[in-house]
């Protein structure tokens, strides 16, 4: 597939100028209609005439542009059903009523599609005839036993359709439409789907292409970038779902001379080798071989692009001694680390590593002196770093989250400190109680709990006449002695 994946595919461009004109004509009559694939499905990636015709466009990959192995019966049917394949998806004000309308809808959407082609024939400019058989090859698209499709089917005087085979090359063809085009940033913020349906949703986002490869014109390989482990797990999914299909439509495709002999995955994942290099980093100092053998299953070349990188920009320390990298103690480091791996779940593996651990005291005191103009000392300390050792939500507010109002500079900003800690590190024990194992971090609490029930009156007590209103009912009074004065 090429960069524009909604071009004018080849396969239809090889078509004759009457088949060729009646599949634009129905480009037009169906495309209202396939806008509203999702309009009581709002949760699914696009279904509509763009992904038609992204479907129609994988046909170009799989006949390798070797047209001539369909016929033009076989062609113009096959880009009909690919066109109306998905228009079972659509829903109905009736759906709405249904316990689980989506699931409804979705499961069944290729049974509708065919129904919809026999019911809608004369609306879509086809025969009977046609209707029919592009009904079947829609309904195959899934679920659908392939050998339930008849394997050729007289069409006309002395004509025949491979109907089975057309059925397989829709059901593989809708499988490999897996790339950006099918979702957007704009289309998640707006839709807001639910956790798992924006999985897929940032599943499609991520793919870069699918293609055969020049030096193997059999292998199908698919280009996808990986930036955490959650993401590599689902390209490796989504690869396993195709090879699964190829498995049920293979003999067919070399039956009829379309030679597919495996798809690969091409994962572009240099952030996510950052996060593994940080991990282990985090953990202990190593040298590139021992970083290597940790990640074993990642590319040499990428690990050694990445070691040099951050040597360069002082994100990492080596040791010419031993020929070991270390994570540089700073606060500018242990952002980047930080905010490299905060999305992920192995955050939680972060806080508790030695590198953490060992270099958070000294950045603690820097924010505390440099942001909220306080120092620490002694056991208050150890209580505060307590809580911020073991919540990424604080570390989060304290790493990143740090700007002060310059107008704030007659409170007691250790007040705010002290709330930003106590605060953030009780979300995250909410959500994650095994971050409260340790005894001592309910005395650490109670600790920051008696200092701010010191502190806090005067707090909001200074806060409270700091309240522009009442300011300015308090300049009128005095306005107003002064004048009696006077």
């Amino acid at each position: 597939m090429e960069t524009n994946e909604y071009k004018e595919s080849g396969i239809r461009r090889s078509l004759s100028t009457p088949y060729k004109s009646k599949l634009d004509e129905l480009n037009q009559k169906v495309k209202p209609v396939l806008g509203r694939t999702t309009n009581t499905l709002i949760n699914f990636t696009d279904h509509s005439l763009d992904h038609s015709l992204g479907v129609e466009n994988v046909y170009d990959i799989l006949l390798d542009k070797e047209y001539d192995l369909l016929t033009e019966d076989e062609k113009f049917l096959l880009i009909a059903a690919t066109l109306l394949h998905d228009i079972g998806m659509v829903g109905q004000q009736a759906d709405l009523g249904r316990q689980d309308y989506e699931a409804y809808r979705r499961n069944a959407h290729n049974y509708f599609s065919k129904e919809r082609i026999v019911t809608e024939a004369d609306v879509l400019g086809l025969d009977f005839t046609e209707a029919k058989l592009i009904a079947d090859i829609a309904e195959a698209h899934r679920k659908v036993p392939l050998d339930s499709l008849q394997q050729e089917v007289s069409y006309g005087l002395g004509t025949v359709v491979r109907l089975r085979l057309l059925g397989a090359m829709l059901r593989f063809a809708d499988e490999l439409h897996v790339t950006k085009g099918r979702t957007s940033k704009l289309l998640m913020n707006v839709l807001e789907p639910d956790e798992f349906s924006m999985k897929h949703h940032k599943r499609h986002e991520n793919v870069h292409g699918v293609s055969r490869m020049n030096s193997n014109r059999n292998l199908i390989v698919i280009s996808a970038n990986a930036d955490d482990w959650e993401m590599e797990e689902l390209m490796e999914e989504m690869v396993t779902e195709i090879k699964a299909k190829l498995t049920q439509v293979n003999e067919l495709f070399l039956e009829n001379k379309i030679i597919i002999s495996d798809v690969l995955l091409n994962l572009h994942c240099e952030d996510l080798v950052t996060k593994e290099i940080f991990l282990a980093l985090a953990e202990k100092p190593h040298t590139e071989q021992e970083i290597n053998e940790v990640l074993n299953k990642r590319e040499k070349s990428i690990i050694k692009k990445i070691l040099g990188t951050f040597r360069t920009t002082g994100i990492l320390e080596f040791d010419t001694s031993n020929g070991q990298y270390k994570l540089t103690a700073s606060e500018d480091t242990c952002r980047k680390v930080f905010n490299s791996l905060k999305n992920t779940d192995y955050i939680f593996k972060f806080i508790s590593l030695p590198y953490l651990r060992g270099s958070i005291g000294e950045i603690f005191d820097d924010i505390a002196y440099r942001i909220y103009s306080h120092r620490i000392f002694h056991g208050d300390r150890e209580d505060r770093l307590l809580l911020i050792r073991n919540s990424p939500t604080v570390l989060d507010n304290l790493l990143n989250e740090k700007q002060m109002d310059p107008n704030f500079a007659q409170l007691n900003r250790s007040v705010v400190l002290d709330l930003l800690i106590l605060n953030g590190y009780m979300q995250d024990v909410s959500k994650k109680p095994s971050l409260s194992k340790e005894d001592e971090i309910i005395f650490a609490m109670e600790n920051i709990q008696n200092s701010l029930h010191k502190e806090l009156g005067s707090f909001l007590s200074l806060v409270q006449h700091l309240d522009p209103e009442k300011l300015e009912v308090s300049k009128d009074v005095l306005d107003q002695q002064v004048k009696k004065k006077k």
